[in-house]
């Protein structure tokens, strides 16, 4: 459990930074964030656009790897790779939009999820709260 908490420490220090950041971020550059139901509905429209961007990133190489060709992962970087930190800035966006730890859901989600599929697995043992 020592690697584990270990991560999971970083990871809440790195969490929380993000989510500090993107409401800095959001107080500068968000335009719609009254009342919070407006910025959250909106947050989704963001979100809703960038999965539709990575469905049509991912497509044609679905359609590849049906015909048991070979998918060149690295060749879809350009594409998904601005995709991945839109995620993230909706995560920090959502989570604190709702007056939540970021961290705080992660590490519940690996928890809830390793009870479900790993009840054995150090994650399993993650408190509900985390510090």
């Amino acid at each position: 459990m020592d690697a584990v908490s270990d991560l999971t420490d970083k990871v809440a220090i790195g969490l929380r930074a993000l989510q500090d950041l993107q409401g800095r971020y959001d107080d500068e550059m968000w335009d719609i964030s009254d009342p919070v139901f407006s910025k959250l509905r909106h947050i989704h429209m963001h979100l809703s656009s960038t999965i539709g961007k990575l469905a049509r990133a991912i497509e044609p190489a679905d359609h590849q790897d049906h015909r048991s060709e070979l998918v060149e992962i690295r060749s879809l970087n350009d594409a998904i790779s601005p995709l991945v930190a839109d995620l993230l800035i909706h995560a920090a966006q959502i989570s604190s939009a709702l007056e939540q730890d970021l961290p705080e859901l992660l590490m519940d989600r690996y928890r809830r999820n390793a009870l479900r599929f790993a009840p054995e697995s150090e994650f399993a043992k993650l408190s509900a709260r985390y510090p």
